[in-house]
């Protein structure tokens, strides 16, 4: 991959999270007495890049929204079930280090219209909700009145408009560039008028049919029942 402007913005962005992570724990987030090489928490964000591990090979894809269960303080990511080629694959998060395991997932490959999310446990990486340093807030359903933007790892952040219901739980948009192979998973939000970004759902693709080229994506508030099984608490 080509150091591209998002690139840089990522790799900035990475570097102001770990800086971020390292405050916290001098400020006393650690246990006492635990041993320094230990101490080290990594972070998870919407928009990571991640890796998922499949035996000999794997697939790259974007993390759509990460969150910490307040019980169990177990913290988890939400991405295109596509992503998981296997049961419970190993994932790395490239853009911070943190590493988990594909807790559950929902997929189809011969059948795109399918269900298609999945949920990731990162253990005790924390969850910073933060995209470009834009605050993340919380997850509602897609107001049609509003732009629509997604981010991925190779097209970076790109804004259209709400183009309908294609089936089921997936939505259509338009006016985006063409999706790259990796922006799949990645947030797809909405701006609020407090300047957070308002989570709708995550990135699946394209879809071309006889009307033209659309991009497409899973409304998280439709798969929410489901997800928060699978994490046993309740998304906040």
């Amino acid at each position: 991959m080509t150091h591209s402007r998002h690139t840089m913005q990522r790799t900035a962005l990475s570097r102001w999270l770990l800086g971020v992570a390292a405050a916290a724990l001098a400020g006393g987030v650690a246990l006492a007495g635990a041993p320094a090489a230990r101490a080290r928490v990594h972070s998870v964000s919407p928009g990571d890049e991640i890796d998922v591990q499949h035996g000999r090979t794997g697939s790259r894809c974007t993390l759509g929204y990460t969150f910490t269960d307040p019980t169990s303080h177990i913290t988890y990511g939400i991405t295109a079930g596509h992503c998981n080629d296997g049961n419970h694959s190993p994932v790395i998060d490239r853009t911070t280090g943190a590493t988990g395991r594909f807790l559950y997932s929902e997929a189809t490959p011969s059948e795109p219209l399918y269900a298609d999310f999945g949920l990731i446990d990162f253990g005790a990486s924390r969850s910073v909700r933060l995209m470009y340093h834009q605050p993340v807030g919380t997850i509602a359903a897609i107001d049609p009145t509003k732009p629509v933007c997604h981010d991925g790892i190779r097209t970076g952040i790109a804004c259209g408009q709400y183009a309908g219901r294609l089936i089921a739980d997936q939505y259509l948009t338009t006016g985006m560039p063409k999706s790259i192979p990796g922006d799949s998973g990645g947030p797809v939000w909405q701006p609020s008028r407090d300047g957070s970004a308002t989570i709708v759902g995550i990135w699946l693709g394209q879809h071309v049919d006889q009307d033209g080229a659309f991009g497409r994506f899973t409304s998280l508030t439709d798969v929410l029942p489901t997800i928060s099984a699978h994490a046993k608490t309740r998304i906040l």
